[in-house]
């Protein structure tokens, strides 16, 4: 018996502890898979700051670039020719350990991984192409490298003078200075006497336009007045016809041209409009007298 019943406990316990554990497992099954969420959506904010982190810093070139301050781009170009001059494996070493970043005229910076050269390039700045001139001919700077997106400085140029000041470096720089056409996708070389037989050419023909223009309004001046003076030719004859008929039939030449003018006597029919008044063969009059005065005139010429 007390071995049975000691049997009996311990199959007892063993099902407690057996529910026990199942319900606890459950438990942190659910608990797990939380973690497993939290732990992923965790990573995907670190992997974004990290992306973001990895973005590389602009230099004081990009700065001076994006305030478009040519003095300070010179000046920085200048100490950069220097250092590139005097350095040497001590200087680089001891300013690694100083935790100095180093950058030269094509290191690359931004979300998009551009050079000042493409900064300038992209640049609606006034002096951007003064800019672009410097970073070229004077700090040296590569315009075949290309950003993360696969576009060299030419590429992203913002304006026609910024393409031109590319092509004027070609033609200083000359054909040896990098691939300009593969790489660099710059147009044909320039020389200052290119742009301004380009210049003089575009005043010639904005000169030429402007005498067309000149010669245009002349021209319709010319017509109008022509059309004015044939229409007060053509007034004039019509109304030394009218005057002649109106001598032929016995009435003076009209004096007035208001249209409520009697053509007998000359007077106004006041209140009275045209085709108020008194009518006989082409003429209107004022009263029955003037009518019949007309009439009597008229009857006697031709007696």
């Amino acid at each position: 018996e007390c071995l049975l019943s000691c049997g009996i406990v311990n199959v007892d316990s063993f099902v407690g502890s057996k529910v026990a554990d199942g319900g606890s497992t459950e438990e942190s099954g659910e608990d797990k898979a939380l973690a497993v969420n939290e732990t992923k959506s965790k990573d995907s904010v670190t992997l974004e700051e990290s992306e973001k982190d990895d973005d590389p810093p602009l230099t004081p070139l990009h700065e001076a670039i994006i305030e478009g301050d040519l003095s300070k781009l010179m000046e920085l170009l200048k100490i950069l020719e220097e250092a590139e001059g005097s350095a040497n494996v001590e200087d680089a070493a001891a300013e690694d350990s100083a935790g100095v970043t180093s950058y030269d005229v094509n290191t690359q910076g931004g979300p998009d991984h551009q050079t000042p050269l493409h900064f300038a390039s992209a640049s609606n700045h006034q002096i951007a192409p003064s800019l672009l001139s410097a970073l070229l001919i004077n700090g040296h700077a590569n315009p075949c490298i290309i950003d993360s997106r696969g576009r060299p400085p030419y590429f992203v140029a913002a304006t026609d003078k910024a393409r031109e000041a590319f092509r004027l470096a070609r033609g200083t720089l000359g054909e040896e200075y990098c691939r300009w056409d593969d790489e660099a996708k710059v147009g044909p070389a320039l020389t200052d006497e290119d742009v301004q037989a380009k210049k003089a050419k575009a005043l010639e023909k904005k000169r030429k336009q402007r005498a067309r223009q000149k010669e245009k309004k002349a021209l319709e001046k010319a017509q109008a007045e022509e059309a004015a003076a044939k229409k007060r030719q053509e007034e004039d004859k019509k109304k030394e016809m009218e005057d002649a008929k109106r001598v032929r039939d016995g009435l003076k030449p009209k004096s007035s041209t208001a249209s409520n003018v009697c053509d007998f006597c000359q007077k106004a029919a006041k209140g009275k409009r045209r085709s108020q008044m008194f009518q006989r063969l082409d003429y209107v009059y004022c009263s029955t007298d003037c009518v019949k005065k007309h009439q009597r005139e008229l009857m006697a010429a031709a007696a």
